[in-house]
């Protein structure tokens, strides 16, 4: 039998994407079906369907927001053409001239990414308004992914109501319980499908606009796999076919 060797690449940021759009549609089913249920009825109502709903939504968000990451890593790998040194002083903070850019904050590193990436040395707001709702968006997700990963949760207001039969109501519908853009509560358990469709929807913007913006990313480059040969076609030994 001929056979060939090689090595075998397949970028870690295609399958993180796959993983937000199974996750995200698998919510986006359930939601439907906890909504169609009569919450008047709690005999009826399966708190079952509930609870998957937001492990679905989680799962979507935190494999999204890894795929960001993942995608923005790896292009700095394969298509960075210059260094921060290559960069106006003006443009850079103190916290970015003292560290590498692969230890940047994810934010700033997608910031940067074209500019450092085309060939043309343009600046980062020719390609970003920092300002703009979407932008501003991406950084708060950014920030509800640094607290849930990062041991850092955002505490959040409660008032408790005694009822004589001990049945004790919690409300926590406060304002500043809530991230001020995206509207998501700062408790992660209470994530559901609203709150991943809000993070679905900027992490696909940010996703079009990059390869928008990137001369030399072409499109294939989200799902194509590397394969490298090593050898020629060679003659597998007998004992070799058997195994």
């Amino acid at each position: 039998m001929k056979v060939q060797y090689g090595m075998f690449i397949r970028r870690p940021f295609q399958a993180l994407f796959d993983s937000m759009e199974y996750h995200y549609k698998v919510s986006e089913d359930l939601f439907k079906r906890v909504h169609a249920q009569d919450p008047s009825d709690s005999r009826a109502f399966d708190q079952k369907l509930w609870v998957t709903e937001k492990a679905e939504s989680r799962a979507a968000f935190i494999m999204g927001m890894a795929g960001i990451e993942a995608f923005t890593n790896n292009v700095l790998s394969d298509f960075k053409l210059r260094n921060k040194e290559d960069l106006k002083e003006i443009h850079l903070s103190k916290e970015q001239k003292n560290k590498f850019i692969e230890r940047w904050r994810l934010v700033d590193k997608v910031y940067f990414l074209p500019t450092l990436c085309n060939s043309k040395l343009e600046p980062p707001e020719f390609y970003f308004n920092k300002d703009s709702n979407e932008f501003r968006l991406f950084e708060e997700l950014v920030q509800i992914r640094n607290s849930i990963m990062h041991g850092r949760p955002e505490p959040w207001k409660i008032k408790i109501k005694f009822r004589p039969d001990k049945n004790h109501e919690v409300y926590d519908s406060f304002e500043e319980n809530f991230w001020p853009l995206s509207k998501i509560h700062k408790d992660f358990t209470s994530f559901n499908y609203e709150c991943a469709k809000v993070a679905y929807d900027n992490i696909i913007w940010l996703k079009d606009r990059l390869m928008g913006t990137l001369e030399r990313v072409e499109r294939k480059y989200l799902i194509e796999e590397k394969i490298h040969l090593t050898t020629p076609i060679l003659d597998e030994p007998e004992s070799a076919e058997r195994l």
